[in-house]
């Protein structure tokens, strides 16, 4: 029993590690995004739990979810004006997507990690986000498994409009590759008329 217990923790302390440079590489990679857009981040939500309690706070009944808010978040940036339009732009990160490809199916808890796809079958996304004169955060359904499954979409009308598109996570694993893809994201606002310009910079 014992021995059992020590080669699990064992194993919690690398995943612990591989979380911290996970999540060190997901930071950094924002800061790439935001920065190819000229835009500054300014301050992020957990989509699949609540916020982390700080500063002495929190219950002991919390969900273990709400110490690990990368499992999705949304990361949000600074608002600018584009000629006479005013842009909103955030990236959501959704670290694991098992949970929503069965809720797209029936509804489970989000606690019964056990009836969750496997993650061999599930997969890890970013959803980039624009809305051009109109950002709808309570209006607009970001845990619908159609956002976060789904390759695109948008809400709206061209000049007051949302748009959105997913990409394999797996994409932004080297700088041209990343590149790639938000080249590919400016060419798709572009289909709506809507100005969002990326800017070649390198990763640090």
């Amino acid at each position: 029993m014992q021995k059992d217990l020590e080669d699990r923790l064992i194993e919690v302390r690398k995943a612990y590690r591989l979380l911290y440079d996970y999540q060190r590489r997901m930071l950094d990679l924002m800061g790439f995004i935001g920065g190819s857009f000229n835009r500054e981040y300014e301050g992020g939500y957990p989509k699949f739990s609540n916020p982390s309690p700080n500063n002495g706070r929190g219950k002991l009944e919390q969900w273990s979810w709400d110490w690990l808010n990368m499992y999705y978040y949304e990361f949000h940036f600074s608002k600018k004006k584009v000629k006479t339009n005013t842009q909103y732009f955030a990236v959501f990160l959704v670290t694991d997507t098992g949970y929503y490809e069965i809720k797209k199916e029936v509804d489970i808890a989000k606690t019964k990690i056990s009836a969750f796809e496997t993650p061999e079958k599930s997969k890890s996304r970013l959803i980039f986000v624009v809305g051009e004169n109109l950002w709808d955060p309570f209006g607009t359904n970001w845990s619908s498994p159609s956002f976060i499954l789904g390759a695109e979409g948008r809400k709206g009308e061209v000049g007051n409009m949302m748009v959105y598109k997913g990409y394999a996570l797996s994409k932004f694993g080297d700088q041209d590759s990343a590149i790639e893809q938000l080249r590919d994201f400016e060419e798709y606002c572009k289909k709506f008329n809507i100005d969002f310009k990326y800017q070649e910079r390198k990763i640090k």
